[in-house]
């Protein structure tokens, strides 16, 4: 095979094309800096350089490519390019993208039920969702997605992955998964996940189990209420389950950690401008009653159950059971942009009540127990035996 090269001719028509679309992008850069003004940031000038270098590849693009591609294509491409290249948990959110992870952090979407994170290759397992098809059908968090569809995820985004497993509820989708080593085949039915992230029940010596299992907008406000109905029923310890809690909404981990403190930082963000930079401290309100408290976790827990555990750790409020957690340590703010669709960028990293950015580090858990066996979950049973050694010692 011969690869011809030519050089890239500067005629008139194509110099001002390259003009205009140069403009085009400089004009952009100056409308978004002054959305933004409220945020003092000192603004470089644009690197005239590399936008000649990006307009000249642009053009031999939509003049050479063996397929032909618009405008808005070829623009469309270049800022999900753009965003892939950021970090894993940064993506181009296309308009149903947008309904999709308005539905989610409500609590329902159609689907396999999975949470996903980009990593080498190929695309990594977070967690299955409770009772969802991708839970009833044995996968784990830790597998590794290698084909969705008979297509090949290698250099795609979250996004890109998204899309090939979305559809209407009742249709198939198709997984190669690779699990140490084995290539493992399944064929799920997309169905409603309704993701209650609520469940509780009173086990023996009057131990309130809490699993949480996603953080929604409401899941504060559930949790607290299905604590009130435990404490009723004559709880007098508390255990909460956060395994394979792949995260949710910053604004409801502070909530479900403000339900067993009563004072002090919860989580601080850091971010390069001053507006993004918050903090959450916990009032002095106590659902909790100053109970005993052992909390599970593994390395499915990741983000918002991160900041629960860090913020009970650093206050000694209760035990950490099960496995280093996940070790996602940035926050993710939603940028809406022109027809529906958006941006998921990250924009912050947060900070445990001790100052701590756990991110790529997870947090270890005060007694590490290994589960061996799907039947025997050795993780619960030594959270229970600690919160009954907790509630004799007090």
């Amino acid at each position: 095979m011969r690869i011809k090269l030519t050089q890239f001719k500067s005629q008139p028509q194509i110099r001002r094309r390259a003009v205009r679309l140069a403009l085009a992008l400089v004009l952009g850069l100056s409308i978004y800096s002054n959305t933004m003004a409220a945020a003092p940031v000192t603004q470089a000038s644009v690197p005239l350089a590399a936008l000649q270098s990006f307009v000249a590849v642009y053009e031999r693009i939509r003049l050479q490519h063996v397929e032909a591609k618009t405008d808005e294509e070829l623009l469309q491409l270049a800022l999900e390019g753009l965003i892939l290249k950021l970090d894993p948990f940064s993506s181009y959110l296309d308009a149903d993208d947008m309904i999709r992870l308005q539905q989610d952090t409500r609590g329902e979407y159609s689907g396999i039920g999975v949470e996903l994170v980009p990593e080498g290759n190929y695309i990594r397992i977070i967690t299955p969702i409770d009772s969802s098809p991708a839970y009833r059908a044995g996968i784990q968090p830790g597998d590794w997605i290698t084909h969705v569809q008979g297509t090949a995820v290698k250099g795609l985004d979250v996004h890109a992955i998204n899309q090939l497993m979305s559809g209407e509820v009742g249709t198939e989708v198709a997984l190669i998964i690779l699990r140490n080593g084995e290539e493992l085949k399944f064929a799920l039915t997309r169905e409603i996940i309704t993701t209650k992230s609520v469940r509780s029940e009173l086990m023996a010596d009057n131990v309130a189990y809490l699993r949480i299992s996603h953080f929604q907008d409401h899941t504060g406000q559930d949790l607290v209420e299905q604590m009130e109905r435990l404490k009723l029923a004559g709880a007098d310890r508390w255990l909460l389950d956060l395994r394979n809690n792949p995260g949710g909404t910053l604004a409801a981990a502070a909530e479900v950690a403000d339900a067993f403190l009563t004072e002090g930082i919860i989580v601080t963000t850091k971010a390069r401008q001053r507006h993004g930079n918050m903090r959450f401290d916990a009032s002095s309100t106590d659902p909790s009653e100053g109970w005993p408290l052992a909390i599970l976790i593994n390395n499915g827990s990741a983000s918002a159950s991160e900041i629960v555990a860090g913020a009970i750790k650093d206050h000694q409020r209760g035990q950490l059971v099960g496995n280093t957690s996940f070790g996602k340590g940035s926050v993710q703010s939603i940028i809406a942009l022109p027809e529906g669709a958006g941006v998921k960028l990250t924009t912050a990293y947060y900070y445990t009540p001790d100052g701590h950015n756990i991110h790529l580090k997870g947090i270890e858990p005060h007694l590490k127990i290994d589960n061996t066996s799907i039947e025997d979950d050795l993780q619960l049973t030594s959270a229970l035996d600690l919160v009954n050694f907790l509630d004799a010692k007090k």
